[in-house]
């Protein structure tokens, strides 16, 4: 498949970085880019595959804002 393409740099100075180049076993569900075993993050909801980068973006789709009782309740009403 080749080899990880995720990028790591060693501090706020190492403006390119490298990357990682571990023999890739996925590809992220986002970017495309290929991954290896360290930089894989696979997301329980779902099972797709994603870098760490992505990952992050990814969990704010799954989460579900949280509905106080009484609003839930008030809107259930009728006139």
């Amino acid at each position: 498949m080749g080899y990880c393409g995720v990028v790591e740099v060693q501090s706020l100075e190492d403006a390119l970085g490298a990357t990682c180049g571990r023999p890739s076993k996925a590809r992220c569900s986002d970017c495309g880019v290929a991954v290896c075993a360290a930089h894989t993050e696979p997301c329980v909801s779902c099972r797709e595959i994603f870098c760490s980068s992505c990952m992050s973006f990814h969990q704010a789709r799954h989460a579900h804002p949280a509905v106080p009782a009484g609003r839930a309740r008030a809107s259930q009403r009728t006139a």
